[in-house]
């Protein structure tokens, strides 16, 4: 780009309480931030009050703050308070429309919905990336927003799908800027797989005996993650096999997770304990830490993950990249996107924890399996590498800009 031709300047946009929803995403899009450093393009952080110390400088190694105030509004906000931070987000656009070209949303709130024509008003660009099937793709806009919800979802002058299946469904409602475009891996520490000296280390420190089979879980005990699938398939797992230990790493209490369902979580424990292995099963709670989130990749042997609803599952890529066996629930368009039916893992089908210990078991008794299946994980995880994600999100952001509004 010539000297005297500026860069495209796009500002990434998420509520106030983004960072504490959503860990994973969060990680992500601060990676996204720190490491990109393609002059032609800049990308900025708004809403928040906190930002990646090294951003645009190519440098993707940093540590998310600890605790739970990633942002410091509350996450209940109440009617008037969404009604508020609509009109904070409207304004804060218009009176900084001389800073950006492009704004990136990340969450379809009124707020969002509503900037998209002010925007364009404004001779400004929109885009949007929909990232939970169910959630805040176009059918779930429709339901949640309603007609004129979803009329202002289409103004989007551009979408970014995390999964074929997001993809086709803003493609079946007319909306015809669509990009599929998977996360990349977000802890750089994984690209060279999994540490055998943090895995020693960990397992000591847990007292997981270094023969014992170690099943993973990262994510919020939620009733959407098929926490109580995983809860029982383990019971089975752990009655046939005495060894096999569960790590659970996520939320596990309010102070982490304000809308945490403490009695869901509860009800899981207690069939733990009736079933005499709770004492086999680790709670980590929640973790900002990326190294110690490669610790826990290290120690484990298979990645079990029996999720209702997903976008992609950031998780999948990070288990994938450690060279781990996954075990998920087959979502079509979403989970298959990352693992392969008996080539890097298995693919069952939801609410069946019978068909998750099954497959476990078979991961478990087959060391040789294991190791197969961990290694074509590896090679899978080489799709989501940073810098091709990188060319082709600068692509968009250049088609975003030629497209009239």
């Amino acid at each position: 780009m010539s000297d005297t031709i500026r860069p495209i300047r796009v500002v990434h946009y998420v509520p106030t309480m983004f960072g504490r929803r959503f860990s994973g995403q969060t990680r992500w899009l601060y990676t996204l931030l720190s490491g990109w450093q393609d002059p032609d393009v800049t990308l900025d952080l708004w809403g928040s009050e906190l930002k990646p110390v090294n951003m645009n400088s190519g440098n993707r190694e940093f540590q998310l703050p600890s605790g739970r105030n990633l942002w410091s509004e509350p996450e209940a906000l109440g009617r008037l308070g969404l009604l508020r931070q609509a009109a904070r987000v409207l304004a804060t656009l218009v009176s900084r429309r001389e800073d950006f070209d492009i704004v990136h949303f990340h969450n379809p709130w009124w707020g969002e919905l509503f900037s998209v024509p002010v925007l364009h008003l404004l001779g400004k660009r929109a885009v949007y990336t929909t990232s939970l099937f169910g959630s805040d793709d176009p059918s779930a806009i429709a339901r949640s927003r309603g007609a004129l919800g979803l009329a202002l979802y289409r103004r989007f002058d551009g979408i970014v799908a995390l999964s074929p299946a997001l993809a086709q469904e803003c493609s079946s409602h007319r909306i015809a800027n669509v990009m599929y475009l998977p996360n990349f891996l977000a802890i750089p520490e994984l690209e060279t797989g999994r540490s055998e000296s943090l895995r020693s280390a960990v397992r000591a420190r847990l007292r997981i005996p270094a023969e014992d089979p170690v099943l993973l879980f990262i994510g919020s005990a939620i009733r959407r993650k098929g926490f109580d699938v995983l809860v029982e398939s383990y019971i089975r797992v752990a009655q046939k096999q005495p060894g096999a230990r569960l790590i659970v790493v996520g939320a596990k209490d309010k102070t982490a997770v304000a809308s945490f369902d403490v009695e869901y979580v509860a009800e899981q424990r207690r069939k733990l304990e009736a079933a005499h292995v709770s004492d086999r099963v680790v709670w980590t709670g929640m973790v900002t830490d990326a190294h110690e989130l490669v610790g826990y990749y290290s120690a484990a042997d298979i990645f079990v993950f029996p999720t209702r609803r997903e976008g992609l599952g950031n998780v999948l890529v990070e288990a994938a990249a450690a060279g781990l066996p996954a075990v998920v629930t087959n979502l079509p368009g979403i989970t298959d996107a990352v693992v392969t039916d008996g080539q890097n893992g298995f693919l069952v089908p939801p609410d069946d924890a019978g068909a998750v210990a099954g497959a476990v078991e078979q991961l478990t008794s087959n060391p040789s399996l294991r190791e197969k299946m961990g290694a074509e994980a590896r090679t899978r995880a080489q799709m989501f590498e940073f810098e091709p994600y990188c060319h082709r999100l600068k692509d968009f952001y250049l088609h975003v800009m030629r497209t009239s509004t």
